[in-house]
């Protein structure tokens, strides 16, 4: 195998013998390639299962195996691994990655995943999405695998204080937990100039955001954003809708902005519902791979995309992979937050419910002061969303323009 250099702020994960690894950081910080050449090479000893889950995961053959297989691809092992869309089996041993989601349509498949046979690593990305400890609770309780080190490895960007992983893990350090923290600093050599020049931008412009963002700070709540902590109502039951639509705040490329897809749903009583968050840093092809699939997994009528900046390419890139859903594309005149202002209102009013694993849109919602820092893509796609939602239930006289 090629010898890559890792950080060494990540050596515990090699050396430790602890049961619980906290890997938090901000974006940028190196956390993805650390945890794929760890259990890549974990596979190399025999014996072992491991699961790689996210709260909600659509299409891990898209989002987050090519993170894997790029890196056997660079140390020259692709001999060595057999490769379907949701496994990873290096063939000289046997051990395997298993890439699942916990959150299913139609509720938690936390008994699934405790079925399944030796498990003994559990890596929970992105766990700032995990609502409750009880669910990682079930899980946790099911690495016990005899004769094996037994892993469970959270990684994560920081969150609000509030949340309940800071209150089990951050709050008081564990002597049974290894604490790996990193940020974009120590790992600015594999980082493009332009990546580095924008979180410098934000630590000027916004520096709240640039230290949860960029330094991987926890935070408390933010004077001078338009949403707060009290009007997100959250419900851990899916409600029967009578509609859904898929938001689309698309980018160019996935060196730039985060691509916004949101969707969103009403129900017979006019109550409206975020119901997923699919963003993060695509291509166009990727984002319009993961929307389409949204619309189906949702089973929306509608995919609204707004075309300030794509224009009619971004109809054109839905449609390679949608031909039948209907795309309704908006041109957005006012400024975000003269957009967004309604929609507020809508969560002071008490008409907009959360589902769980929202934790990233509700920390943009959270974190965003109009007119500081970059753009809030993942809250510009939400504010369509709901937006389409209430004007077509005549919840409010408001038009898009």
């Amino acid at each position: 195998m090629e010898t890559v250099r890792i950080n060494n702020k990540f050596q515990p994960l090699y050396k430790s013998d602890k049961r619980y690894f906290f890997i938090s950081g901000g974006r940028g910080s190196g956390k993805s390639y650390a945890i794929a050449d760890f259990l890549l090479r974990l596979t190399y000893e025999a014996g072992h299962v491991i699961l790689f889950s996210r709260y909600t995961m659509i299409s891990a053959h898209i989002s987050i195996i090519p993170e894997f297989t790029e890196k056997i691809e660079l140390y020259g092992l692709e001999k060595d691994f057999e490769i379907t869309k949701n496994e990873i089996t290096n063939i000289l041993t046997g051990s395997k990655i298993i890439f699942r989601g916990i959150k299913t349509s139609s509720g938690h498949q936390t008994a699934a995943l405790k079925s399944i046979q030796g498990l003994t690593t559990w890596v929970l990305d992105e766990a700032e999405e995990l609502p409750s400890e009880g669910i990682f609770d079930k899980i946790d309780d099911s690495i016990r695998q005899v004769g094996m080190c037994n892993r469970v490895i959270l990684v994560l960007n920081p969150s609000f204080k509030h949340h309940w992983i800071y209150q089990t893990f951050v709050e008081r350090q564990r002597e049974d937990v290894e604490y790996i923290h990193t940020s974009y600093k120590d790992n600015i050599e594999n980082l493009s100039e332009s990546f580095v020049l924008k979180a410098e931008k934000t630590k000027t412009q916004n520096p709240l955001k640039y230290r949860n963002t960029y330094m991987g700070a926890w935070i408390d709540e933010v004077k001078g954003a338009l949403w707060t902590p009290d009007i997100i109502k959250r419900t851990r039951s899916h409600p029967e809708l009578k509609r859904v639509v898929i938001a689309n705040d698309p980018t160019a490329s996935k060196d730039g902005d985060e691509c916004g897809i949101i969707g969103a749903g009403i129900d017979e009583a006019g109550k409206l519902y975020v119901v997923s968050d699919r963003s993060g840093n695509y291509t166009p092809k990727q984002w319009g791979t993961i929307t389409s699939n949204e619309a189906r997994a949702q089973e929306a009528d509608c995919i609204v995309a707004e075309k300030n900046q794509g224009g009619e390419m971004v109809e054109y890139v839905i449609r390679q992979y949608d031909k039948i859903t209907r795309i309704k594309l908006v041109h957005a005149k006012k400024g975000k937050a003269l957009r967004a202002e309604p929609v507020v209102s809508l969560y002071e009013q008490g008409l907009v419910h959360h589902l769980p694993g929202l934790t990233r849109l509700e920390n943009e919602m959270l974190t965003w002061v109009p007119g500081e820092g970059e753009s809030p893509n993942r809250v510009d796609a939400m504010v369509y969303a709901i937006t389409e939602l209430a004007v077509n239930n005549n919840i409010e006289n408001w038009t898009l323009t």
